[in-house]
Formats: C-alpha cells, structure tokens, sequence
C-alpha cells in the first residue's frame, strides 16, 4: 500500500454556475442548493483534514466565487496548515474588490478553465458569449494583486491536434502551469455522449506528444485522468527518447492518479468520493469525519492495492506507477478496479 496521507482534497463548494459545459462533471445548476455545506461544517471538514494532511484544498464548484464565505473558509484552512487555492471560471466574478479579500485571506492562486485559444470557440463550448474576455481581464487583475492562476485545459476533438499552439498562448498568458484533463464519461459528459469525447488513440497520441516535448516548454504541465502518461514517460524514458528534466506529476515516485490516495472530494452537500470523476459515493461528512472514512473504507483500500487490479491493468508492468483511472473503468464497465479502456498498452 502506498503512502495515503492526504495532500490535496477538492471541495465542490457549491454546484451552482454561470457557464453550461457539456462535458461538466457536476452537471451544474443556475442556483444555489440549501444542501450546500455550511461554512460551520466547512470548518469542521478542514479540521477533520489536517488530522491526516495538512493538504492543498482545492475550492471548486461549479462556480466557487458565488460563495461569499470563501475568504473565511480560506482563513480556517491555513490556520489549520492547509494551502487553500481558488477553482473558477466566471472571469466576471474576479473583481478587483474580490481579489482583493481573497488574498487579504489567504488565497494566492487560482485555477481557469479555458478550452481553446479562440475566442469564439471557447464561448460556444461554455455557451456563455464574453466568457473568454472575462477570463483574460481577470488574468490581468490576478497578476496586478501579485496573485498566479493556471490554465485547466479538457482534450477534446476540437482542440487534441493544436496543442503546441494551445501551449504556446497559454504560455502568452504568463500562467504558471497548464493542467491536461481528458474526459471521464460522467455527469453531463454522460449525456452529451462521443461528440466531445477523443478515441483511444488520439488520447495515446496527445499523451506521447506531451511526454516527448513538455520538458523543454517554459511552462510546468500535468496530466489528469490519463494515468497511462506515466506507463508513457517510462516508455520513452527506457528507449532514451526522452531524458526528463522537470519533476512531472506521475513520475516512478507517485502513483500517476492520486483519487483515493493521497486526493479526495467532497461534494456541494458532504459526499465523500475517491475524486470528482468517481460516481461512488464513499460516506458523507455530516455523518462521519472524513478522516476516518479516508483511513478506513473498503473501496479506496482496495484503489490503493495494485495487485487487486483486474482486466488490462492487472498484469501491467505499470500498475505500480500508474494504476488506470479507476473512475473510467467505473463509469464505463461498472467495475472500479478494471481496465482503463482508453489505455493502449503495446
């Protein structure tokens, strides 16, 4: 079993949001939900953290600045050691007054997604016109607080063969990093259905792509829900294609996907699952602190054992490092602990 103590928990402050993805793991709502953790109860789930953290807490959504009480949950989380951080969307949202509370208390980054460098193309894809402005005039006020923000990026059909040019704004931008994530087939991903989704060789291609390159970019890159980018890297790395020199998330050290060890969500109401992509509902913290559910549940005791793998995953070479996406072998066959079917081990 690895290491499992908690290092980053992402919290679904709220499910309401301004913008309408298809592909949004939360299937969003425009309103606010009365099941919504208060910020009491906020309070006692970053208590029950730090018992087996101190962990960056990722505040999500949905959209996390219709929360007004964020600056006093980010305050709570660093008293408590934690590294709080803000996940948004909604450019609009980031005044300069918000900006302003936010790093009086505490926060110092921020997360966007941004799902092209075209303007017209990312407003159709969130359906919300002026969303990409918005977004880059909130960079803009980030950086004049001193604050940093990183681009969150979805491969999708329309964007996995321009990622060198993707690479080269985002770098424009004076990000400090850019986050790859490739679709799990859940939430409203699961009803929108294979027109935002990338096959299994185009996601290998990206992934090579990424591993033989990403070393030279000015920019730090990390890859999330394709675990495979580690079976890829050590690959590349045994046939000296590529000598890394920056540290990459999923490197011989770490298990590539952390959901359930080392990473966990809770969502808008205190569900408790091994990430946001894992339709598994482990426990609730209005029941039972998460502390204990973390330490002691079957199902990411069972995530944290490599050898109980099953399908295309259990005889890999790389199932140490990587593991698969337990949550794609979920959404799609039912089984959290069988094969991830968009790897294509050769």
């Amino acid at each position: 079993m690895l290491n499992n103590s908690l290092r980053v928990l992402a919290w679904e402050t709220t499910r309401a949001c301004t913008l309408a993805c298809p592909h949004c793991r939360a299937s969003a709502v425009t309103e606010r939900n009365d099941e919504e953790l208060s910020v009491n109860e906020a309070f006692l789930m970053l208590e029950s953290a730090a018992k087996i953290g101190p962990a960056i807490i990722i505040l999500s959504g949905g959209e996390p600045l219709l929360r007004d009480d964020l600056e006093l949950i980010a305050k709570r989380a660093i008293e408590l050691g934690h590294r709080p951080v803000v996940s948004c969307n909604d450019g609009s949202l980031l005044t300069n007054e918000r900006l302003s509370s936010l790093k009086e208390s505490g926060i110092t980054h921020f997360s966007f997604s941004m799902h092209s460098e075209n303007e017209v193309a990312h407003d159709e894809f969130v359906r919300v016109k002026g969303a990409y402005k918005n977004a880059l005039m909130a960079f803009n006020r980030i950086k004049n607080h001193g604050m940093s923000f990183q681009i969150n990026t979805t491969i999708l059909p329309t964007n996995h063969n321009r990622i060198e040019e993707f690479k080269d704004w985002v770098v424009s931008l004076n990000a400090s990093a850019w986050h790859l994530f490739f679709i799990v087939p859940m939430g409203r991903a699961a009803e929108t259905g294979s027109e935002i989704l990338i096959s299994p060789d185009q996601t290998e291609a990206v992934l090579k792509y990424v591993a033989q390159n990403s070393d030279n970019w000015p920019i730090p890159v990390k890859i999330t829900c394709a675990p495979q980018y580690s079976r890829i890297r050590a690959e590349l790395a045994a046939a000296n294609k590529i000598t890394p020199k920056r540290s990459h998330h999923g490197h011989q050290s770490t298990r590539s996907c952390m959901a359930g060890n080392g990473f966990v969500f809770i969502s808008y109401k205190g569900e408790v699952k091994p990430c946001g992509y894992f339709d598994l509902i482990l426990g609730n913290i209005r029941e039972t602190p998460l502390d204990e559910i973390y330490t002691e549940n079957e199902i990411l005791r069972n995530m944290r054992s490599p050898e109980k793998l099953e399908g295309i995953c259990k005889d890999c070479n790389y199932n140490k490092i990587c593991g698969g996406c337990r949550a794609r072998a979920y959404a799609v066959t039912g089984n959290y602990m069988s094969g991830d079917t968009t790897c294509q081990k050769s």
